[in-house]
């Protein structure tokens, strides 16, 4: 039976390590003691938690959670810290993976995933408006390197942090290792070798 993971949230935060957190554990967003205790009854195996909670002293959610039979793993963390930082720690742990996708993304996906309208991913493509909403309307697009390209980034970016939010936190936060770009803004640069390579130093947990 897999590891049940739980990673405690608190309202109104919203950490750039967030999304990692979701590889790896249910989410659970903390307003009061009583959503801990809460947590407790969910029987976790293991708790990732943020010391850095403002409104939370570690000390009292970890002896709500110690009062019981079915005592969980603690992985205490700083949210603060890197996501890349984060992803290394847990994944090093081993035993709390989650599997990642493999199919090939859409046209229609990519752009919902990525957040960006028709006429930005046209320009992208250095296509026209009509010429993106007649593949989206199901026209077979002609081979095409950039689009092809696109596409298997978005896959990429799935299979590094496989939920919506995630990718779109990713996206938009300002990137230390893209000179604080955020990538999303280098993405419709067409600058795609920066961002495939920063996904492959997430996924292997470090920074080049």
């Amino acid at each position: 039976m897999p590891l049940k993971a739980v990673a405690l949230k608190e309202e109104g935060t919203h950490p750039p390590a967030e999304g990692v957190l979701r590889r790896f554990a249910q989410v659970r967003t903390i307003r009061s003691l009583d959503d801990v205790e809460n947590v407790k009854k969910e029987r976790p195996d293991i708790v990732l938690m943020d010391l850095g909670m403002p409104d939370f002293e570690a000390g009292e959610v970890l002896k709500i959670l110690s009062q019981s039979r079915h005592i969980p793993v603690f992985i205490c963390f700083d949210s603060k810290i890197q996501p890349a930082a984060l992803l290394k720690y847990l994944t090093s742990l081993g035993n709390i993976r989650v599997r990642q996708p493999s199919r090939t993304v859409g046209l229609s996906e990519a752009i919902r995933l990525l957040g960006i309208s028709q006429e930005v991913l046209a320009r992208v493509l250095n296509v026209s408006s009509r010429t993106v909403h007649r593949w989206l309307k199901g026209a077979r697009p002609k081979p095409n390197q950039v689009l092809a390209r696109l596409l298997g980034i978005v896959t990429l970016l799935q299979r590094t942090l496989p939920t919506t939010d995630a990718i779109q936190t990713y996206l938009r936060y300002p990137n230390p290792n893209l000179g604080g770009d955020r990538p999303i803004e280098v993405l419709t640069r067409g600058d795609f070798d920066r961002i495939e390579s920063d996904l492959q130093a997430i996924q292997e947990g470090v920074y080049v």
